[in-house]
């Protein structure tokens, strides 16, 4: 009986196999179940809030080269993964967005269309033809935004991307945003490698969201613009600390970076000095202070660098990548995000009289120190800020909110100088121009006062610069940045809270695919703090025997190259073993800081090869044994 119905069954499983997958493609298209560990693949609440308050229609022409690409399964099925988030996009916004798909086949009218949009062709067809990936958004008043071409490797930020420029599109103005940097964050010339800079990656990311207005270093006033930001502010004006001053009373937002040592204002300069730059005329107003002349130094939160020709690995106390156990996880502009770098940061103090709030961002672990900011211009290896490294248990604080009742810092006004606008009549009768004349006025405080300002100040520059944020890469002629840490989020975070529309940083924070190996960097900081003491103890053992044979060497040269006595032999001899046994000693420390890490990698591989196998195995032996005696 089993012998002659199992022929049909197997028939009846397959068509019903057949249906299944049938129905499941016409019905379920889209549907996905999101087992990763920050929902990456899932819509936040974030975005779903930005589609439902849509001001205006948007509609989405999706460009893929559908038959260019028939032997590029990888881009396909990323271009399948776009298509249902579209499609998602579209279900969740009531109607006032609607999505196209095109195909651009080679010396068609789509094709032209996409070029025309701005959309990049690459060449990775199966004759040679240019692929096209990419989107146009099309708004109201004839807007459009683009997504010239979809970087497989920018998925992590797919999401993001996308609603900004659906969000973007949707409203009438873009928030703006008034910078004023004493940083050449727009791009300028490195006096040390005598070529000119690129524009800063981070300069990008704000243009992308806000709408962006330069502050003149002599602005008196600073008006129509929903977030102030200072990058590095060095030695203001009167003029415009005192706009800086009236900006804040009056309900203005603001968001400064100080730093105690900024690396890119010192390689502005072309010479070795300390860059601090600092509002020590406004600060105390506000509640705050930047302690002088020191940096923080902290282990437990350092980095490890390559330093040399051969980039042995070496730890670097000022350089500092912050978890969110350091990190204010409750405020919303550090909601989920993983890791923000530092350099050389600052410590920001609360001033005895502050009559505002101050909430602490970011700070320190307890394994920290104050450090002496000149010993960074000669600092060639990290590894001598290890020396008399001592933490105190404090943590110190690196970046604050500021909030509540202030006062002006310019009670009695400030005086400025104004240039006496020339006669024309006067000008044009003269054959030199004549210099200029000025006359001195007061400019009075409108605002004495304020019950509550908003403010947000950070103690580093640095972590706004490429180096320690992002990678820059050549895609066919077009620069693609890509994201390793945080720190842009946190900046764009900044100020999207600030101009008011924190949906997009819940989008922006929903995760990263990065997963750092948070057990081996423990076991590495733990090793390197154990056998620290005794490699101090070796290197300088070997820096006296050094010495010693340096000494000797230098009475052969006085002796005219004459042989060594016997007993000058016998030292010389004893000096070399023994620089070659304190030699062996380091290097089994060395070899000691990794065996850890190495235990760990052996413990996780027997897990993986052994113990996983053996328990399903015996899983499947104990069911098989079952089903058998039952």
């Amino acid at each position: 009986m089993k012998t002659k119905y199992a022929p049909n069954l197997l028939i009846a499983v397959f068509i019903a196999m057949f249906v299944v997958i049938m129905l499941s493609s016409k019905y379920l298209s889209g549907m996905r179940i999101d087992l990763s560990e920050n929902g990456l693949y899932t819509l936040s609440d974030g975005t779903i809030n930005i589609l439902q308050d849509l001001e205006q229609e948007v509609t989405l022409d999706f460009y893929f080269s559908e038959k260019a690409t028939s032997q590029l399964p990888a881009l396909r099925t990323y271009a399948q993964r776009v298509q249902e988030l579209l499609q998602e996009y579209v279900s969740h916004a009531d109607g006032k967005l609607s999505l196209n798909k095109i195909d651009p086949e080679p010396f068609s009218e789509a094709e032209d269309q996409a070029a025309m949009s701005g959309l990049q062709g690459v060449p990775a067809g199966t004759r040679g033809d240019e692929v096209y990936f990419g989107l146009v958004a099309k708004g109201g008043e004839d807007r459009e935004e683009v997504i010239p071409f979809f970087q497989p490797d920018k998925e992590a930020f797919l999401e993001y991307d996308l609603t900004r420029l659906i969000s973007s599109l949707s409203q009438d103005s873009m928030p703006k945003v008034g910078i004023f940097s004493g940083i050449e964050i727009n791009g300028g010339f490195d006096y040390m490698t005598r070529q000119p800079r690129q524009a800063w990656a981070i300069l990008q990311f704000i243009e992308d969201s806000f709408e962006v207005e330069w502050i003149e270093p002599k602005a008196t006033r600073i008006e129509n613009v929903d977030v102030l930001l200072l990058i590095a502010p060095q030695n203001l004006s009167d003029e415009l600390q005192f706009a800086i001053d009236q900006f804040v009373l009056s309900g203005g937002r603001t968001l400064v970076f100080l730093d105690p040592y900024s690396e890119a204002m010192s390689s502005m300069s072309g010479m070795p000095s300390v860059q601090r730059s600092d509002l020590a005329d406004l600060l105390p107003g506000w509640g705050l202070k930047l302690k002088e002349e020191v940096f923080v130094k902290d282990y437990a939160n350092s980095m490890v660098v390559g330093v040399g020709p051969q980039r042995q690995p070496t730890r670097h106390l000022g350089l500092l990548s912050l978890t969110p156990e350091d990190l204010d996880n409750e405020d919303i502009t550090l909601f989920g995000l993983e890791s923000l770098n530092w350099s050389s940061a600052g410590i920001l103090e609360t001033t005895e009289e502050a009559t505002t709030e101050v909430t602490v961002l970011a700070q320190s672990s307890d394994q920290a120190q104050p450090h002496k900011v000149e010993d960074l211009l000669q600092l060639h290896d990290p590894q001598t800020l290890m020396q008399n490294f001592a933490p105190t248990g404090e943590r110190y604080v690196l970046a604050a909110r500021v909030s509540g009742q202030a006062k002006t810092a310019f009670p009695d006004g400030v005086e400025i100088q104004v240039e006496i606008p020339a006669n024309e009549e006067d000008a044009a009768e003269q054959e030199t121009p004549a210099e200029p004349e000025f006359e001195t006025r007061l400019l009075t405080p409108e605002v004495t006062d304020a019950e509550d300002i908003q403010v947000m100040v950070v103690s580093d520059t640095d972590i706004l610069s490429d180096r320690l944020w992002v990678q820059v890469q050549n895609f066919f002629g077009q620069q693609i940045v890509t994201p390793w840490s945080d720190n842009g989020s946190f900046l764009i975070n900044s100020l999207e809270h600030m101009s008011g529309h924190p949906d997009l940083i819940e989008v922006r924070s929903q995760g990263r695919f990065n997963r750092p190996f948070t057990r081996v960097e423990a076991l590495r900081r733990d090793a390197e703090e154990r056998f620290l003491a005794e490699q101090e103890v070796l290197e300088s053992e070997l820096d006296s025997l050094e010495t010693k044979l340096v000494e000797l060497e230098q009475l052969r040269d006085e002796g005219d190259g004459a042989l060594f006595t016997p007993e000058q032999e016998a030292e010389l001899m004893k000096f070399q073993e023994e620089k070659l046994k304190i030699r062996k000693k380091l290097r089994d420390v060395q070899h000691q800081l990794d065996q850890d890490i190495e235990a760990l990698g052996t413990q996780l591989k027997l897990i993986n090869i052994l113990l996983l196998p053996g328990l399903l195995m015996l899983y499947l032996l104990f069911a098989a044994a079952r089903k058998r005696f039952s």
